[in-house]
């Protein structure tokens, strides 16, 4: 005969199970383009910035964008375009699909899925040649 103790702690596990898969059901579709405005400040070193900086200045403003090309659950991949520069980056959407971190060739994100067309973000890098820090909002394009 099955214990009462087996029986409650078999639905435990299956409706934390199924809560689970209900949550990753949720996973927000990030794919498309994006359009970014952000504000920053470079604090450059000896040669000045990077050519992949895409700030400029101890006090910058940048408008540049954003592809996502290809998404599998939670991770991503896509290109970041400005006119100086485009990299490639991966990023992975958090478990309360909601956080959003990103990672390109010198930099990290940290962002806040605000709604299906609104991240907000926070960029840093340290490079040899430059140090970076931007806040920006990134804008699904219709």
């Amino acid at each position: 005969m099955i214990s009462m103790k087996r029986i409650v702690t078999g639905l435990a596990v299956f409706l934390l199970g199924t809560g689970v898969c209900f949550a990753d059901s949720d996973i927000p579709n990030l794919v498309g383009t994006w359009t970014v405005k952000g504000e920053g400040g470079v604090s450059a070193k000896a040669g000045g910035p990077a050519p992949t900086t895409h700030h400029s200045g101890e006090f910058s403003t940048l408008t540049a964008e954003v592809v996502m090309t290809k998404q599998q659950g939670r991770v991503i991949h896509g290109i970041f375009k400005s006119q100086k520069s485009s990299e490639n980056f991966v990023a992975v959407i958090g478990p309360d699909n909601k956080s959003f971190y990103y990672a390109d060739g010198d930099g990290f994100i940290d962002g806040k899925i605000v709604s299906k067309d609104r991240i907000d973000v926070i960029y840093r890098h340290v490079s040899p040649s430059d140090s970076l820090a931007a806040w920006g909002i990134w804008t699904r394009k219709q």
